[in-house]
């Protein structure tokens, strides 16, 4: 497991250096424009760490389209990708139904549904759908599972990106106010961000999601041996994701109020049995859709 501790040593590299250098460059950055710390910190830190896995990618001997799961043809990894958008657009309006369905979230008073409001809403999700899924399939399902599974086979490496993807998602979820900011605030904000996976039962209905919906994503890498299916369903799910943020609001209802986490008010232990039942339909057709994005 050489592989997944480079990975998890890159990472808590990135952690110490944005916490030394988070604070200077959000004073210089407010030079210019004045933008939240966690913003600026967030930002800062997909620089940090693309540069420090850049450094990794070469050490790791990943170098090959084919090793970051690109290797299909560049039209058919396209067309792959926008079909399984879809799917992922579609499997995941049917939780955002059940939500609204069920009363665990309603539509937000404060937003007016004009026509350019709703097109923005869609065009951010869009466009944040699909940066999220580039970089996080490309560094996990990518490049982060040929690594491990070189070493330890493809179960290893899709437990371990699994568990990481779960982690990672509450990174950066703090914020500090503008009075508490200090050259110790990079480090703070670390702190604050993990500080919720200290209350087990508060994030694990978030957690189990996360892991579960990840594993979907190994499993289509490993039949596939690309990551296009993955790029797609991620991306059609956070489409849904930003949008359902936007346009709704979570309710004081709480006749099925423990099916949705506490953590974002989003994901929860609804997405268990959704996660199951998109699985299993996965697998058992697996025959039909497998060779067309297989290259």
């Amino acid at each position: 497991m050489r592989a997944s501790a480079w990975f998890l040593g890159v990472l808590a590299l990135a952690a110490v250096t944005l916490g030394c250098i988070a604070y200077p460059a959000y004073l210089g950055v407010s030079a210019l424009h004045v933008w939240p710390f966690h913003r600026v910190y967030g930002r800062l830190a997909m620089l940090v760490v693309v540069v420090l896995l850049a450094c990794l990618f070469r050490r790791l001997d990943l170098r090959s389209k084919r090793d970051f799961g690109y290797d299909l043809p560049r039209r058919r990894f396209v067309r792959e990708m926008l079909i399984w958008c879809a799917i992922g657009v579609a499997t995941a309006a049917l939780g955002a139904g059940f939500m609204l369905a069920a009363r665990l979230r309603a539509p937000d008073p404060h937003f007016t549904p004009t026509l350019l409001a709703l097109l923005r809403v869609l065009l951010n999700g869009i466009g944040s759908g699909f940066a999220v899924a580039f970089f996080e399939e490309t560094l996990a399902r990518g490049a982060m599972h040929t690594a491990i599974a070189r070493e330890s086979g493809f179960w290893a490496a899709s437990l371990v990106t699994a568990f990481l993807f779960a982690f990672l998602h509450f990174f950066a979820k703090a914020a500090i106010p503008p009075d508490e900011l200090a050259w110790r605030s990079g480090f703070d904000v670390l702190v604050r961000s993990f500080a919720p996976l200290g209350r087990p039962a508060f994030v694990a209905d978030s957690f189990l999601a996360y892991f579960a919906i990840a594993l979907i994503l190994s499993m289509t890498r490993v039949l596939t041996g690309n990551i296009a299916v993955a790029i797609g369903l991620h991306s059609g799910w956070v489409i849904v994701l930003r949008i359902m943020q936007q346009c709704t609001e979570r309710t004081s209802d709480a006749t099925y109020g423990a099916w949705l986490g506490a953590f974002d008010g989003l994901v929860g232990y609804w997405m268990l049995p959704w996660s199951i039942a998109l699985a299993g339909a996965l697998w058992l057709t697996r025959a039909r859709w497998v060779p067309a994005a297989r290259a």
